[in-house]
């Protein structure tokens, strides 16, 4: 649809620049954050110590992104954060599909009842204890696998795959089932091609939880080689950490990186693979929302 600014009356005009103009001041409040962080991580400490660093970075340097990599806590942090990622995302689409497909079918016996069961889940509050004591038992404590398979499934997340599911012509499953094909040969072959927009969708739902993922990470990992970026991220912001990767005096910091501009390098560096990964799949994201919402 061509948008076309004449037919509008003046005041509609003046309402119509005002929310342009509004948006445009909102966004430049949401991006000022980043900037200053990322200058920051490109300014010797001691300029960000007299606040010269606002958006621009005062004396390029790179110091402190060298710094980070060559911190082994903080590369191990980013393998395992791009484990719980990849695996959890993975493991998460197999299961949200997997439960929300045969929810979809109205030739489900009892499909009803299950599928209150399952949104009755969205109003119960997930208690750390008694998740902590189930993790326990199942010899989970300082692994992993403690981030991936306790939150193997969002139910918001399944529902709406399900009324994706529910917008998918049933001409299509009658004529597959005519032709001799099974369950799983028409969730594969039929209903996960004609998925690609929710499955985009949802999976970066699933990508930034689990890349992001904190709390569950500090009441579970105990040992260092298991923490995941976000919990070494915790450790250097509370100053755990810059003693070791600091080893000279307040006085060289003119030259070199100090425990804000390290801060903020490893903030940047840990929002590249989301920043990265949205624009190859920004296409499918709205219309993958929409479609998924449509039915209740």
């Amino acid at each position: 649809m061509k948008f076309t600014f004449k037919k509008y009356t003046l005041p509609e005009k003046m309402f119509v620049m005002f929310v342009y103009l509004f948006l445009f001041l909102f966004g430049l409040a949401c991006f000022f954050p980043f900037l200053t962080v990322l200058a920051r991580s490109f300014s010797p400490e001691f300029y960000i110590q007299q606040g010269q660093v606002i958006i621009f970075p005062v004396k390029w340097t790179l110091n402190a992104y060298q710094k980070v990599f060559q911190a082994k806590q903080i590369v191990t942090g980013f393998k395992n954060s791009l484990f719980v990622a990849v695996v959890g995302t993975t493991i998460n689409l197999i299961f949200s599909f997997a439960i929300a497909y045969p929810l979809s079918r109205k030739r489900l016996p009892l499909r009803r009842t299950f599928t209150v069961i399952v949104v009755f889940t969205m109003l119960l509050p997930v208690a750390i204890i008694p998740l902590y004591l189930l993790v326990r038992s199942l010899k989970l404590l300082n692994s992993l696998w403690a981030l991936i398979w306790p939150y193997a499934i969002t139910t918001f997340n399944m529902i709406i795959i399900k009324n994706y599911f529910e917008g998918i012509p049933e001409s299509l499953e009658e004529s597959a089932l005519l032709d001799g094909a099974g369950e799983l040969t028409i969730l594969v072959k039929i209903f996960l091609p004609l998925s690609k927009p929710v499955i985009a969708a949802i999976g970066l739902f699933y990508l930034i939880y689990n890349w992001n993922i904190f709390m569950p990470a500090v009441f579970f990992l105990t040992h260092p080689s298991k923490y995941t970026i976000q919990v070494v991220l915790k450790d250097i912001i509370s100053q755990q950490m810059l003693a070791d990767m600091l080893p000279y005096s307040i006085s060289m910091l003119q030259q070199s990186a100090g425990p804000q501009g390290i801060q903020s390098a490893v903030t940047i560096i840990t929002m590249l693979p989301v920043l990265v990964i949205y624009p190859f799949i920004q296409k499918y994201f709205t219309s993958g929302l929409m479609l998924g919402s449509v039915k209740g």
